[in-house]
This record gives C-alpha cells, sequence and structure tokens, in this order.
C-alpha cells in the first residue's frame, strides 16, 4: 500500500513539474495583448468623451428648465 501511495506521490510530482514547465516556457502574444489595450483605451477615451458632452447637455438644459420654471412662477 505505501508503494502505491509512494507511486501516486511521484506522478503527482511529474505532472506539476510538467505544468510548471509549461508555465514557464508559454510566450505570451504581445503583440496582441497591445492592440487589445490600445483599442481599450480608444474606447474608453471615446465613451469619455460622449459622458462629458451628455453631461454638459444636462446641465444645459437643467439650466433652462429652472430659467421656464422661474419664468412661469413669476407669470401665475
Amino acid at each position: 500500500m505505501h508503494d502505491v501511495t509512494s507511486l501516486i506521490y511521484v506522478f503527482g510530482i511529474l505532472i506539476e513539474v510538467a505544468a510548471t514547465f509549461l508555465a514557464v516556457t508559454h510566450t505570451s502574444h504581445k503583440e496582441d495583448t497591445d492592440d487589445i489595450i490600445k483599442n481599450l483605451k480608444t474606447e474608453r477615451d471615446n465613451f469619455k468623451k460622449d459622458y462629458l458632452l451628455e453631461q454638459k447637455r444636462r446641465l444645459e438644459i437643467e439650466t433652462k428648465y429652472e430659467e421656464l420654471k422661474n419664468k412661469l412662477e413669476n407669470t401665475a
């Protein structure tokens, strides 16, 4: 029984060594990663630009609303 346990333990260590070797030798595709990051930054900048435009429009509409509300209250 002790031999079977030792064999399973050694087999597990061999699998672990193989997995570690593959992880160390694995090369990532840096070009693809850089391209993805560039696209995400561009998309982020576009969303930020759209958000700032919408915020500006919302503030303009709120001020016009307040002016019209005050005008209506003064005529009543």
